[in-house]
């Protein structure tokens, strides 16, 4: 089968999992021991530079993340898609506005002559719709944040942030799909072993 159409598949079944979730009665304690588990693993500290995002309906929560990383001093940054299908992520601070983005999720709204955050990245909390053991992700198919992680160094801490549920035992990749270096989900973190076969 082409990467393709087992991209298309698993895009699929990682849709129906989200919405599993987003029924699920269980999901917001799963969603806050998920949290605390990326808490552990990535305490807060003042100045860090973090790139996060506010989840869709069914995504594990970040707002626990966000209220301790704030608490303590960091710098937190939100994407806002752009008109050359790039991400471009501001800061946002306590009672700065948002507004829905083209995909129906919340974006910072920058006041004027705010400029994004282009480097000094710490970590990077990334979403998606399955993992796998080496780290490979399989985002929505449109390929904005591939090319944000792919013009980071190598040195920045990037995350993934899901429910166990998407783990899968095999993500198929193109050589544009950046890997995480973590995975963190209601059942723990996974830190990720460096593939040789993985092209960062």
């Amino acid at each position: 089968m082409l990467v393709l159409e087992r991209k298309a598949i698993l895009r699929m079944e990682g849709r129906i999992r989200i919405r599993e979730r987003a029924e699920s009665p269980c999901s917001a304690q799963a969603g806050d021991r998920a949290q605390e588990h990326f808490l552990r693993e990535f305490p807060p500290r003042a100045g860090m530079a973090v790139a996060l995002y506010c989840e869709r309906t069914g995504e594990v929560p970040t707002g626990r993340i966000r209220q301790a990383y704030l608490a303590a001093g960091a710098r937190l940054y939100y994407p806002k898609v752009t008109g050359n299908r790039t991400l471009a992520f501001y800061p946002h601070r306590e009672g700065d506005g948002w507004t829905t983005g083209p995909y129906g999720i919340l974006e910072p709204s920058p006041p004027a002559g705010v400029e994004p955050r282009l480097s000094g990245w710490d970590i990077v909390v990334v979403p998606g719709l399955a993992f796998d053991r080496r780290g490979n992700r399989l985002g929505h198919g449109f390929g904005y944040y591939d090319r944000f992680l792919g013009g980071l160094p190598e040195g920045v801490q990037r995350v993934g942030l899901a429910w166990a549920s998407q783990r899968v035992p095999e993500v198929p990749v193109d050589a544009w799909d950046i890997p995480v270096h973590a995975l963190v989900t209601e059942e723990g973190t996974i830190r990720v072993a460096p593939d040789p076969q993985n092209h960062r």
